[in-house]
This record gives C-alpha cells, sequence and structure tokens, in this order.
C-alpha cells in the first residue's frame, strides 16, 4: 500500500536552498550567512523555522557557529568529522569491526598511492619525509607516533587528487588511530616494521613507481591490522 507523501517543512525549504548555494558555489568557505532576521525576512518565514534550519546545517557540518561581536553561522571547510562521527555509531552499534575497516583501507589506499606516484608534488612528497623523519626522534609517545603515522597517509591520499579517495581514507584512519589508543600497544619490533614500511612507501612514491607504491601500501595495511590483532591475543592470553 502506498503511504501518504508528506509535503516538505519550512525550514527543509530553508535547508535546500542553502545547501544548493553551498554545492554550486555562491556560498564559498568562510562566507558568513545573512543574520537571522534578514534570513526570516528573505525567506518570508518564521525564527523558529529558521533557526531549526540553521541547526539542520550545523549538523550536517555545512556551517559552524563563531562567538563574539563578529560571530554568527559562516561556511565552514568540508571535512572527515560527519563521516568520522557515523562511522564511529556504526563501530558502536557493532555494525561495523576492525577487520572490515582494515578491508576497506586495503581497497581504497593502495590505489591511491599508486596515483599519488604521478600526481605527487614536490612539497607533499617533502611532508611525507618530514613525517618520517619526525617518527624517528626518541622519546615519542604512542600517541604521537600515531598521530605521525595517520599525517603520513592522509598526505599520500591528498597527493592521488581524488577528493572521493581522501574523505572515506580521512574517516577511515581518524576512526582507526581512535580505536588503536584503546587496543594494546605494539612492540618496539613492530613500530620499527611500520616505519620501515612507510619508508618504503615514500621511496616508492619517489621513484614514481605506482605499481611499487601500491604494492607496498597494500602489504602494510594488511601487515599493522595483523600486528594490532596479534597483540589483542597476546593480552588475551595472558
Amino acid at each position: 500500500m502506498l503511504g501518504v507523501v508528506r509535503a516538505p517543512r519550512v525550514y527543509e525549504h530553508i535547508v535546500a536552498q542553502i545547501e544548493r548555494a553551498i554545492y554550486e558555489g555562491r556560498l564559498a568557505h568562510g562566507d558568513k550567512l545573512p543574520p537571522e532576521r534578514q534570513l526570516v525576512r528573505e525567506f518570508a518565514a518564521s525564527r523558529v523555522a529558521v533557526r531549526e534550519a540553521l541547526r539542520a546545517l550545523e549538523h550536517r557540518g555545512l556551517v559552524e557557529v563563531r562567538q563574539g561581536s563578529a560571530g554568527g553561522y559562516f561556511i565552514r571547510e568540508v571535512d572527515d568529522t560527519p563521516v568520522v562521527r557515523d562511522l564511529s555509531t556504526l563501530f558502536r552499534l557493532g555494525r561495523v569491526s576492525l577487520a572490515q575497516l582494515a578491508e576497506a583501507r586495503a581497497l581504497i589506499e593502495p590505489e591511491s598511492a599508486r596515483l599519488a606516484a604521478s600526481r605527487i608534488t614536490d612539497h607533499e612528497l617533502k611532508t611525507l619525509g618530514a613525517c618520517l623523519e619526525a617518527r624517528t626522534q626518541a622519546g615519542l609517545t604512542s600517541r604521537r607516533r600515531r598521530g605521525l603515522d595517520a599525517e603520513f597517509h592522509r598526505t599520500v591520499v591528498a597527493a592521488a587528487r581524488n577528493p572521493v579517495h581522501a574523505a572515506v581514507t580521512h574517516a577511515l584512519t581518524a576512526l582507526e588511530v581512535k580505536l588503536a589508543a584503546r587496543r594494546s600497544e605494539l612492540t618496539p619490533a613492530d613500530d620499527a616494521e611500520i616505519f620501515a614500511a612507510h619508508l618504503g612507501i615514500h621511496d616508492a612514491i619517489a621513484r614514481r613507481d605506482g605499481e611499487a607504491a601500491r604494492a607496498a601500501m597494500h602489504a602494510h595495511i594488511l601487515d599493522v591490522e595483523r600486528r594490532l590483532d596479534a597483540t589483542v591475543v597476546a593480552r588475551a592470553a595472558s
């Protein structure tokens, strides 16, 4: 049986119009939306509908609120926060496993590494090198090492020049960094292998060898997941 078609609410019309302006480039990152009272006049809507629309846009990650005399609602830079939040929710609900996260990364990141080998800029290559150099410093905390590792992967995917790869990889990496902090620590030998893998990926990209970069990234992701799983098993057995 067919259901009743519901007419869109007023606030949904406001959301749709502002979204369209953002997607079409008429509103760009950093632009400030008109004051609430002006939006009420422009949309011929109630203050309640305008406020509901602004809350919906904020929830979707399209606008942000800034406080102070020059504050208001601003178009925000697109980031992976909503995707990370949704993936985190799915993980907590038991609908996504760490193995599935690793499987997704193993499908996407090797291709990103292959593309990066032909598209990376000199600046990005220097950033990869800087991540590796910082990784060799003595006395790094586990959190700092994880941060450098995540930056390395984000730089590789940025160099691929594919925004779809970037959005998905940033979200998966951010979630894995968060979850890895709750898992057992890797051993110094594990840590050395991660560094060696990153070095191999860097060198393949620097040589512009896409196939070697792809193979190195694929092997690295699977190896890290295997090592993390091994630490969990060992901890459970002890």
